[in-house]
């Protein structure tokens, strides 16, 4: 199915509506996932983050009429949060935030220097535990298809941020990261691609099996080198 948003008007469209509501107390606009990383379908989310000077509950009832307002308001997701909120935000969270984030409107490049190799290491580590822990549970009480369908997507920002952590490079688009990754890493990355709400019995298991074992060698590995 083709994809029919034309993202670069929606997106001129969406910021001039962001200032008409904020004006100067905007600070940033910027896109993130698919649309962010060009390897959109016509099925993604439109994942937009917004940062303001200071943001109470008057101006979030406010921007959920905007965003309801908007054409394709039923893809609309992503981040919002005051300027403060964002600056002490737990850094290795904040980390994912900065480095997939496109920039549209302002700049977060002040973020950079908040960031140290601890916070890389910890946004890798928390990354594999939430698999670890949640592939589990799922596996052993809900079985449910859908959430494994979803740990995977999130999977693949670990991979990510795990070559950035090995390597210090940092690459947006996952069909390029697949080039990059071990061959352990780029199972995984596959994996994300073809598993399916669809999939039997067997095929559960054996997925469940390998990402829980994927992120449990994570955790492992990060303790030794920790450790050392």
């Amino acid at each position: 199915m083709e994809n029919t948003i034309h993202i670069t008007e929606w997106l001129d469209n969406f910021q001039e509506c962001l200032l008409a509501l904020f004006g100067e107390r905007l600070k940033f606009f910027g896109l993130q996932g698919s649309y962010g990383r060009g390897e959109q379908t016509a099925a993604s989310d439109i994942d937009v983050v917004v940062i303001v000077d200071k943001l109470d509950f008057a101006d979030l009832n406010a921007y959920r009429t905007l965003l309801d307002s908007m054409e394709h308001s039923e893809l609309i997701c992503g981040f919002v949060a005051g300027e403060e909120e964002l600056l002490n935000w737990e850094k290795s969270d904040l980390l994912q935030l900065y480095m997939d984030t496109h920039p549209i409107m302002g700049t977060l490049e002040g973020l950079q220097t908040l960031f140290s190799a601890d916070d890389v290491r910890k946004a890798v580590l928390m990354g594999a535990c939430n698999l670890y822990h949640a592939s589990s549970h799922n596996f052993l009480h809900a079985r449910n298809r859908s959430v494994l369908v979803e740990l995977y997507k999130t999977a693949r920002f670990t991979v990510r941020m795990k070559h950035y952590m090995e390597h210090g490079e940092y690459i947006s688009s996952m069909t390029v990261l697949a080039k990059k990754v071990s061959d352990e890493d780029r199972s995984v990355l596959e994996k994300a691609q073809a598993v399916s709400v669809t999939d039997d019995e067997a095929k559960f298991e054996a997925n469940s099996r390998m990402l829980i074992e994927w992120s449990s060698k994570l955790i492992r590995n990060i303790g030794i080198t920790e450790n050392h």
